[in-house]
């Protein structure tokens, strides 16, 4: 045999091997979704997991920087991150490590406190203007039911004021007029199954920013009223942003009445800013919720708010407001919150995504134009999207019905098919991290360039 036939073989050989990696790597990848069909309701942890892989077709292997890689061996630049609290990226070198020092340690002690629980709740303090105390939990919704029997306690009322498009978590006191239909906009809305009905019944709906309406209502009802939450930039429908009349109207009427405000800041908090929606707003809450982006991934969260509220869940008597949780105060979840939130003050994190995600929707709007496409690019600072079929800013939910869903389907899957990764959910919105360059935003505009010709 020559040398050249020798080189002809081992080359064909390589290839055959290749060929037989990627085989046995799409038939394991559609083994584990089969298995997870099988045994997990969706074939994913939640139904809105199942809903962002689309036809539910994906199961990941690993996640670094920007990049997404499945079981089959596709790789995407991810602008999901995990429903928003990848900021830093995957995977971050300091913050993974700081994790692991927290584990040598002991992952938990269940009892008294510890150095890094007072650290990080110090952090939240100097940070977040409205914040005087902490109670840590591990996601969101633990958050936001925690602040809301915070506020029912101190007032001694149950119905609580929410407004439709902002989601506060799943359960049954708030997963209210999240996605109403268009004809049940205006009225409470269950958005499960299974819910208490005496909860929905406890909690009335207003539009966002609508100064007149809110100032009516808690007017009208403020002898009832436990709290007023809301996400200051509602993204659970893409993006809201806030009128400064409507949060100062809301401010004054519920102190007038004493009822407690709820900052919602779990997606905006440390995302958009270390001092959160508030502190850009100059609008203080009494209580503020954060989670997602304060520690990068890992699972940790927070409300905190005024000192005599939060004193309720001392402890110190029998009518006290109980809020517990075996993993609250996870040493691991901690030391990835301290390391995220000092580099997002150290490198001034949101001045480099709120550039880079001006660039993102100054390029989508573009190319929308250039395309003569219906749609517009709706966000704030790392968070943007594509709504097509609607035109104008959006003010409240009511501007945000009548979206094309389709064509957004059709978006986000020639997106995917050429690399770039997001949920199809077209009330949803993309995340950018600091793991994000210049790259990602010329492939990702070239990509895009593609998909809406075919559009």
């Amino acid at each position: 045999m020559t040398d050249l036939e020798r080189t002809e073989s081992h080359d064909a050989g390589c290839a055959e091997d290749v060929e037989d990696d990627s085989a046995t790597n799409a038939d394991r990848n559609e083994s584990i979704v089969d298995r997870a069909r099988e045994i997990i309701p969706g074939g994913a942890q939640t139904g809105l997991r199942a809903q962002a892989y689309d036809t539910g077709d994906v199961a990941f292997e690993s996640a670094s920087g920007a990049t997404l890689t499945t079981v089959a061996g596709e790789q995407y630049t991810d602008y999901h991150l995990g429903f928003g609290p990848i900021v830093l990226g995957h995977a971050h070198e300091d913050v993974d490590a700081a994790a692991r020092a927290a584990i040598d340690d002991g992952v938990l002690y269940g009892a008294g406190t510890a150095p890094l629980e007072v650290e990080v709740a110090e952090r939240l303090v100097d940070l977040l203007p409205s914040v005087e105390m902490v109670n840590f939990c591990n996601s969101g919704s633990e958050a936001t039911y925690h602040a809301i029997r915070l506020a029912r306690a101190a007032t001694g009322n149950e119905k609580i004021l929410k407004f439709e498009g902002c989601y506060h978590g799943w359960h049954d006191y708030v997963d209210v007029s999240v996605y109403p239909p268009v004809d049940r906009v205006g009225e409470r809305y269950p958005e499960s199954d299974g819910m208490l009905s005496a909860a929905v019944e406890n909690t009335l709906v207003a539009p966002f920013n609508d100064p007149d309406t809110v100032e009516a209502i808690v007017r009208d009802h403020g002898d009832d009223l436990a709290a007023v939450i809301l996400e200051p930039v509602p993204h659970s429908v893409g993006c809201l942003l806030p009128r400064t009349e409507f949060l100062e109207t809301l401010r004054e009427a519920t102190a007038v009445h004493d009822v407690p405000l709820i900052f919602d800041e779990v997606i905006s908090g440390f995302r958009h800013s270390p001092h959160g929606v508030q502190g850009e707003v100059d609008v203080t809450p009494d209580l503020t919720c954060v989670a997602k982006a304060l520690g990068n991934g890992y699972p940790v969260a927070a409300v905190g708010g005024r000192s005599d509220l939060l004193a309720q869940a001392g402890g110190d008597n029998e009518s006290g407001v109980v809020i517990s949780g075996t993993y609250s105060g996870s040493l691991p979840g901690l030391a990835a919150a301290r390391e995220t939130v000092d580099t997002i003050v150290a490198e001034d994190i949101q001045a480099y995504l709120t550039d880079l995600g001006d660039r993102y929707r100054e390029g989508l709007t573009d190319l929308l134009e250039d395309h003569g496409i219906d749609g517009r690019i709706v966000g704030h600072r790392s968070i943007f999207t594509v709504q097509f079929g609607v035109d104008g800013e959006p003010r409240d939910y009511e501007d945000v019905l009548g979206l094309d869903e389709e064509r957004f389907r059709a978006f986000a899957a020639g997106m995917r098919e050429r690399g770039h990764f997001f949920t199809p959910n077209p009330y949803k919105r993309h995340h950018l991290s600091a793991a994000h360059d210049e790259s990602h935003l010329e492939s990702y505009l070239d990509a895009a360039d593609a998909v809406f010709t075919e559009l």
